[in-house]
């Protein structure tokens, strides 16, 4: 996998993606957590994207110094797992917790 760094634009809702293609991305913020350590972002995009099936979410390293946000590809299968394996987690906890009310 490439280690490319993806340029974003950063609202409390939304991050704009600029992708490799020169594309625009408008993606709904899903999620940022902690896995051992390192934050991820888990991202949809509000319209369907060519090439990736529809509903389909976007997972990328996060960082953040309070002003500026950076997302970067995960760079291995092993590391896309965990990542993608905690953040279903959190969908499950979620929609259990909206069960209960």
């Amino acid at each position: 996998m490439a280690d490319k760094k993806k340029e974003t634009i950063y609202t409390e809702d939304t991050i704009t993606l600029l992708l490799d293609e020169g594309k625009e991305v408008e993606c709904d913020i899903l999620a940022i957590y902690d896995v051992n350590g390192q934050f991820y972002a888990a991202l949809m995009p509000q319209t369907p994207v060519e090439g990736y099936e529809d509903g389909e979410y976007f997972i990328y390293r996060y960082q953040s110094d309070g002003e500026n946000v950076e997302l970067s590809n995960i760079e291995s299968d092993e590391e896309w797992e965990i990542a993608e394996d905690k953040f279903e987690e959190l969908l499950d906890e979620e929609e259990f917790n909206n069960m209960e009310e």
